[in-house]
């Protein structure tokens, strides 16, 4: 921890960078869904998403609206939807729903899962089990 009133004191360590990162980082995997797109985002990932993207970023990467990831029915009308999530099993089958509600209304939409802090095989697997990912699809 610094110490302000010390003069041999470290000084406090700059994340901008970091921050920088963090942001080029969601803004390529935004951008790997052209055009307009709606954004589903975790409770948990809203606090440290504020503090490296503004709205007003996502709007510049055509984020139409934003939703937060919970267990009733999405009324997105968009096209596209992303979903920024944490690599659990109950965001998997959430996700899995609202694909399969679509299959069964007859929509098609192209769907693309951002996991922080990482990707993880159990949700691929739960994903696969689903039908919507990977293998044949359903």
């Amino acid at each position: 921890m610094a110490f302000p009133h010390r003069p041999d004191a470290p000084e406090l360590p700059d994340f901008s960078m970091l921050k920088r990162l963090a942001r080029d980082q969601l803004i390529y995997l935004l951008e790997q869904l052209p055009g307009k797109k709606d954004l589903f985002i975790e409770a948990d990932l809203m606090s440290p998403l504020d503090r490296i993207a503004s709205v007003s970023i996502l709007k510049q990467h055509e984020v139409d609206k934003l939703y937060k990831v919970e267990n009733k029915p999405a009324l997105s009308s968009n096209e596209q939807l992303c979903f920024l999530v944490r690599p659990r099993i109950k965001n998997m089958r959430y996700i899995a729903s609202l694909v399969n509600a679509d299959k069964v209304a007859g929509r098609t939409r192209k769907y693309k899962v951002i996991f922080s802090p990482q990707k993880f095989y159990a949700c691929e697997m739960v994903l696969e089990e689903e039908g919507i990912y990977g293998g044949e699809r359903r």
